[in-house]
């Protein structure tokens, strides 16, 4: 299957399904309606990465993966491959999207609409949802297994559907993000404290038992890493 068969009927045809395996959770403690949710990215998950050449039915493939993303959720546990905090942030507010998209239209939203709203491009709403727990841990087979970490999102086809003014390109945000995370954690912190929480230096200083020089000092070195690795 590929990302142009995504669809509402395709969708619709596999919601019992999804809704079947929610139910098998309902001694969690979560909610019936958040099961759902979940197991529906697990959905999402398999229609894309559904191979038929792998000689797996698709329904069980689907089964699979949506049990997979229901019982990490629960769980509340790290992935085995480690993925970078910015594809779980990014992940969250797909969360929070499809919940708020299928409280207000009372259907899930495809593919094409969750690229839409975060102006990323169909592919790479697709590289997103490969760093979700599930399709990090669960496999069919021992030849899968082996491949888990093909299933790593691909940095480079996570890109913005269209250039818009006064906003970076998401690959852009990407790479400061990752170019963020090599910085000593004392450059992480002023800059967050400066440029994320727009304090003063002086404020700054205060809250890191620093004086207002070594403030500037430190902000001057993070920005001068920042634009050599840039």
């Amino acid at each position: 299957m590929t990302i142009n068969k995504f669809s509402d009927d395709v969708i619709n045809k596999y919601k019992p399904l999804v809704k079947s395996i929610a139910r098998k959770y309902i001694n969690s403690g979560e909610l019936l309606e958040d099961l759902e949710q979940i197991g529906y990215l697990g959905l999402l998950n398999a229609l894309q990465l559904f191979d038929e050449k792998k000689g797996v039915k698709f329904a069980t493939y689907a089964t699979w993966l949506i049990n997979g993303e229901i019982r990490h959720y629960i769980r509340d546990k790290y992935s085995v491959i480690k993925i970078p905090h910015w594809v779980r942030d990014f992940n969250r507010k797909i969360d929070k999207f499809v919940e708020k998209y299928r409280k207000d239209k009372d259907r899930f939203p495809t593919i094409d609409e969750i690229s839409e709203q975060f102006n990323i491009t169909e592919l790479g709403i697709v590289e997103i949802l490969k760093g979700r727990k599930a399709v990090q841990v669960v496999s069919l087979d021992k030849e899968m297994r082996k491949s888990e970490g093909d299933n790593t999102p691909i940095i480079e086809n996570i890109k913005s559907k269209e250039y818009r003014t006064f906003q970076l390109p998401v690959e852009d945000v990407i790479h400061l993000k990752n170019t963020m995370n090599t910085l000593k954690k004392i450059h992480k912190q002023v800059i967050y404290y400066l440029f994320y929480k727009d304090l003063t230096q002086i404020n700054v200083a205060k809250k890191l038992g620093l004086t207002q020089r070594q403030v500037s000092r430190i902000k001057q070195e993070a920005i001068n890493e920042l634009r050599k690795n840039f």
